[in-house]
């Protein structure tokens, strides 16, 4: 009987903690479309798309931005998400969120993306990585992040004061 309880206890957690990552991925995607509304990129009216990446395949957020992308415009363009891999040009997209699990990838390619105008969103819940221009992370049950203002400029950048004032 020990082993019957034991092993529903373990299904009940399990689904628990599919249910808290869901939440996690949806409050990240709602902070990333604001960041659309924050953040300024250069030449943007020349751009077809906007372009949100993520760093590596069948990551939850995905699916969540996918799920708000045919409903949201930046600047009058179209979003597209795009997943990518760490052979791909990291510097086609506009925003790129990159997973705790893909931060290894990040660091090899930091140096391609040091002069681009790309807003790099990282999970990180520890330090804010430094490649980052943004970290998400929960905090007392609550989502802030960190910012890197000065890189973030140094990318081209153009940031609210809204963005800089709400940032920890």
């Amino acid at each position: 009987m020990k082993k019957v309880y034991f092993t529903l206890f373990m299904l009940f957690a399990f689904l628990f903690i599919q249910k808290a990552d869901a939440q996690l991925e949806r409050y990240q995607s709602t902070f990333i479309y604001n960041f659309t509304r924050l953040v300024q990129w250069p030449n943007l009216q020349n751009e077809l798309v906007f372009k949100i990446g993520v760093l590596g395949h069948n990551h939850p957020i995905i699916s969540e931005l996918q799920a708000s992308a045919s409903e949201r415009n930046v600047g009058g363009r179209p979003i597209e998400i795009v997943a990518l891999s760490a052979n791909d040009d990291l510097t086609s997209c506009h925003i790129l969120f990159v997973p705790n699990n893909q931060l290894s990838v990040l660091r090899r390619s930091a140096s391609a993306l040091n002069n681009s105008p790309v807003l790099v969103i990282t999970e990180s819940h520890g330090r804010m990585p430094a490649e980052a221009s943004i970290n998400l992370y929960v905090e007392n049950e609550r989502m802030v992040y960190q910012l890197d203002e000065e890189g973030t400029r140094s990318r081209n950048l153009t940031l609210s004061r809204q963005i800089v004032n709400f940032a920890r």
